[in-house]
């Protein structure tokens, strides 16, 4: 291929330069245009190109009219292709914008003015610089603001699912009113328990079972109150993780509880007291020993201050020690008590020839006795010692004259 060179060409207004097919226009210096440049061939030039309002210099195109555009226009369906990226043919519409397919070809598209999404990655809003506001409006009423100081909801909050899980230290609640079970809608919806959680761990130790302070729908009636109380009951209890089974009740502690009535399952009252040794309960102590109390011994002994209570409904001085080394002493009520040889209902027990233990005072006693523990409430068919039911205290002393 021969190439056609040309070092100063003068011509006038609409001269046309032809170039033979298979050859190479080369210019020395700058080409410069005034009309139509429709090169068929192939144009060399070592300087700049320029044609009325577009010059090419230094890989660069730029316009020559003042405040004029540059256009880059492809015929019918070509596409301009500027380094692998392809843009559309048409002119789009208003706020529309150019987006990729990720492949180099770009298309115009339209930003939702009432939501924003994201296929398959993170859609990230943040403000644009320090100490600023996210704020969420609708109907201009703002519902939302997220800043440094945390998130606020300026309207009401409706939580949908199964779990909502609040991960922080405190958790402060202004409102004075909480309220569970809210869908429920009759008596015949309410679950068994409603009420508070408190996880204690995963282990499968006892003290590691979950508690439970809640409403307990399934409370009838136990005979514990006057009232016939058939509607249910707030109870505390340990149970397994699955929150019903092996439920155990425990205990609630506070300074004073004020109410209507109180009710208890247990039958006696009693009070801790300093032992100078471990006492069997249903034992019949007195006061003496090394400490406050010890065990009472001395056949129809007068000095008979109490018996140590199996399940007191009423604990006095409960924070005084353990049972060990305090045990409750019972001081009125329903109470067990360790006893040798048959009783018969009603009869009167004094203190027996054995320490800690009663025996039924027997009809020529009477005038001898000094002090009755208590009376009898259940028949006793065997002579070996064990504990039986009995009403403490019943106080009885002989006047011998």
């Amino acid at each position: 291929m021969s190439t056609l060179k040309v070092d100063t060409l003068n011509g006038s207004t609409g001269s046309t330069i032809t170039v033979p097919s298979g050859q190479t226009l080369a210019v020395a210096g700058t080409l410069t245009t005034t009309g139509t440049f429709n090169p068929t061939a192939d144009i060399t030039v070592s300087g700049n190109i320029s044609n009325d309002a577009i010059q090419i210099a230094d890989n660069k195109i730029s316009t020559t009219r003042t405040n004029d555009n540059l256009i880059l226009d492809a015929a019918g369906s070509g596409k301009v292709d500027i380094s692998g990226l392809k843009f559309p043919t048409s002119d789009g519409s208003a706020d529309q914008v150019l987006k990729t397919d990720g492949s180099g070809n770009l298309s115009f598209a339209t930003l939702s003015s009432t939501s924003i999404s994201q296929l398959n990655t993170n859609v990230t809003v943040a403000d644009s610089g320090s100490n600023g506001t996210v704020t969420i409006a609708c109907d201009g009423n703002t519902e939302l603001t997220v800043n440094d100081d945390g998130v606020r909801v300026h309207g009401n909050l409706t939580v949908d699912g199964t779990q909502t899980v609040i991960n922080t230290t405190t958790l402060s609640v202004e409102d004075n009113i909480i309220e569970v079970n809210r869908n429920v809608s009759s008596n015949a919806g309410m679950p068994t328990f409603s009420g508070i959680k408190v996880n204690r761990g995963e282990g499968s130790s006892s003290t590691e079972q979950d508690l439970f302070w809640v409403w307990d729908e399934s409370f009838a009636d136990d005979g514990t109150t006057i009232f016939g109380n058939s509607g249910g009951a707030f109870t505390a209890f340990k149970s397994a993780n699955d929150g019903a089974s092996a439920a155990t009740l425990v205990d609630i502690r506070a300074n004073i509880i004020h109410g209507v009535a109180t009710g208890a399952q247990y039958s006696d009252v009693a009070e801790r007291y300093a032992a100078d040794d471990f006492l069997q309960k249903g034992t019949v102590v007195a006061i003496g020993g090394t400490e406050e109390i010890t065990t009472a011994e001395g056949e129809m002994n007068a000095n008979v201050f109490g018996v140590v209570s199996t399940q007191p409904a009423f604990m006095m001085n409960a924070s005084a020690g353990n049972n060990d080394s305090h045990p409750f002493v019972a001081m009125v009520g329903r109470v067990p008590v360790r006893v040798i040889g048959t009783a018969n209902k009603g009869d009167r027990l004094v203190l027996s020839d054995t320490k800690g233990v009663a025996r039924v005072l027997k009809a020529d006693e009477a005038a001898e006795c000094r002090q009755v523990i208590g009376r009898v409430l259940q028949n006793k068919i065997d002579a070996a010692e064990h504990t039986i039911e009995c009403v403490y205290p019943f106080i009885f002393y002989v006047d011998s004259h």
